[in-house]
């Protein structure tokens, strides 16, 4: 291994600062352009390797993200502008794995899906700014279980008409202890 040199490349008004051993990028680099940060990131041989943070060009975060061998890996975290969190995801080897959930701007869940090796795996659910289920559908490597069931702005599902399922019948079941489709 050669002895480690600081290096600092400029094109237009973007530059890249950072070190090289064996002329490959080792430990932190930095990205600015105009002189605002738009990238930390470690490297490890010339690979993305450990956290890497994108930012706006207001230098607020866009993004925290983890590498392992140049793919992303482990936990993933998406703001918006305000700084508010957008997506948080987990990631394998490059792929989406575990839960991922959306957000609106307000907080409010607008997205919740599992996956697994970059396809979805098990339960997917979308919501309206009410936060209230809107639908539900399930996955098995990346293809839909059935149909997915949709539900109006009040809970109540979705018949195939589009229609919300009318109250009586809702309330006929319960009478006779038949299982909700709310449940």
């Amino acid at each position: 291994m050669s002895k480690p040199q600081h290096a600092s490349v400029e094109r237009g008004d973007s530059r890249i600062e950072g070190t090289l051993v064996d002329g490959l990028l080792h430990g932190t680099a930095r990205v600015s352009v105009t002189g605002a940060p738009l990238a930390v990131l470690a490297y490890a041989r010339g690979q993305l390797f450990g956290p890497a943070t994108f930012f706006y060009p207001d230098g607020k975060p866009s993004a925290q993200l983890n590498y392992i061998d140049g793919q992303l890996d482990g936990k993933a975290v998406y703001y918006a502008q305000d700084g508010a969190v957008q997506r948080e995801a987990h990631y394998e080897r490059g792929f989406l794995s575990g839960e991922s959930v959306t957000y609106l701007p307000n907080g409010v869940v607008l997205e919740r899906a599992t996956y697994r090796r970059g396809k979805l795996q098990g339960v997917s659910q979308r919501f309206p700014p009410n936060g209230q289920l809107a639908e539900h559908q399930s996955f098995r490597e990346g293809k839909p279980l059935g149909s997915a069931e949709r539900y109006a702005s009040d809970g109540r599902r979705l018949g195939s008409d589009g229609r919300p399922e009318p109250h009586w019948k809702i309330w006929w079941r319960s009478l006779r202890g038949e299982p909700s489709a709310e449940s």
